[in-house]
């Protein structure tokens, strides 16, 4: 799935899209368009997520306007029925605290994450994806990862620099399981959540 960022392009005829106005890419000059934007793609079938979006405690958007735009982005995944795809950074537990105060039906996925505590993620209903800190030798993802329900995972590069073919052989390595039962665990976990 790829990730767009306002403003959008046509989306092409092939693939599926996440949409979505990161924090990085808040502004209160835009951000009405940008909402505007986002909400006459958001009911596009190649649209299958709305995000990333969400919460950062380092980035330099204003945390009131990165608030503004994260509920109304609750609202739209709720009003199409679309799966949210957060991006957060030291603010997980704001996170879980927005969804719920803003009634958040959806599944929801937190991407990239490597940090202590991952664990509450997963065990308040919320899928986590795994990417590149898979590889950091005793990292927090890394140790969560081990232990995580096969329910509740997804797996991603973040464009980095490696491939999702060596995030899945990781995936393998660290769970003791075969490629393909790494492949099906996450097919089933697709199609728990995203509708085609």
């Amino acid at each position: 799935m790829q990730n767009a960022q306002p403003p959008f392009v046509e989306l092409s005829s092939s693939g599926w899209y996440s949409l979505g106005i990161h924090p990085w890419q808040v502004s209160a000059d835009t951000l009405t368009d940008q909402m505007n934007d986002l909400k006459k793609s958001a009911f596009d079938k190649k649209v299958l997520a709305i995000g990333e979006c969400g919460l950062d405690r380092v980035c330099n958007t204003e945390w009131s306007l990165q608030l503004k735009a994260f509920q109304m982005q609750i609202a739209l995944s709720n009003e199409v029925k679309k799966p949210l795809i957060i991006h957060a950074v030291r603010a997980h537990q704001d996170v879980l605290q927005w969804l719920r105060k803003y009634h958040h039906q959806q599944p929801v996925i937190f991407h990239g994450v490597n940090h202590k505590g991952i664990e509450t993620l997963w065990q308040a209903g919320q899928f986590v994806s795994f990417g590149k800190a898979l590889f950091l030798e005793n990292s927090p993802a890394q140790k969560a990862f081990c232990h995580i329900p096969e329910d509740s995972y997804f797996l991603e590069t973040d464009d980095a620099d490696i491939s999702i073919e060596s995030v899945y052989l990781m995936a393998a390595k660290l769970r003791c399981q075969s490629l393909e039962q790494i492949k099906n665990t996450i097919e089933k976990n697709f199609f728990s959540i995203f509708t085609l």
